[in-house]
């Protein structure tokens, strides 16, 4: 949805450096049948979306031959939790395909954590979340914004040059979410 926060990236990100945006239809945003067409006719070597519709475009192709993915170089999954199975899923296909987890917050510059998944994780609860990418930190703080030791829960903070400065025309929730 070009409403999404990361429409900016999808759009202007990709344009910048001299590369295409492909879409599917506005019917078809949900038929993986479509997506596999896309693929093969535009080369794509680029695939950024909620890990659900690469999982659906796995799901679909599951014991199918095909080459279609070969294009394929890297793939950026953010916005969920992505499944444990799924860099197996996509590297049967494509084995040199680089796979990164990316996440963070509307408020940060769109991404602020990443993790480059190399290896698989059948067998583990979940995939890492990841590391602050550069200019970037984060934080895991409890409820009196102390650090949480490692295995505790807490909320995520984050903080450098990617923060918003806040919302637009709204000091109320700006202070009561924005550290100084």
């Amino acid at each position: 949805q070009l409403s999404f926060d990361l429409s900016v990236y999808d759009i202007f990100g990709l344009l910048s450096v001299g590369g295409a945006v492909v879409m599917p239809e506005a019917d078809q945003v949900k038929e993986p049948e479509h997506w596999l067409s896309l693929l093969s006719h535009e080369h794509i070597t680029l695939w950024n979306t909620a890990p659900a519709f690469m999982q659906m475009l796995l799901d679909y192709t599951d014991g199918q031959r095909l080459t279609i993915l070969d294009d394929l170089r890297v793939v950026m999954l953010s916005g969920d939790w992505i499944p444990v199975g799924l860099p197996d899923q996509l590297w049967a296909f494509n084995p040199t395909t680089k796979l990164y987890s990316l996440g963070g917050a509307t408020e940060g510059a769109i991404w602020s954590i990443h993790h480059p998944v190399t290896q698989s994780y059948q067998g583990w609860t979940s995939i890492p979340y990841g590391q602050a990418l550069p200019n970037q930190s984060v934080w895991i703080l409890d409820e009196h914004m102390n650090p949480c030791p490692v295995w505790v829960t807490g909320d995520i903070y984050i903080g450098g040059v990617g923060v918003a400065l806040g919302y637009w025309q709204d000091n109320e929730t700006t202070n009561a979410q924005f550290i100084p």
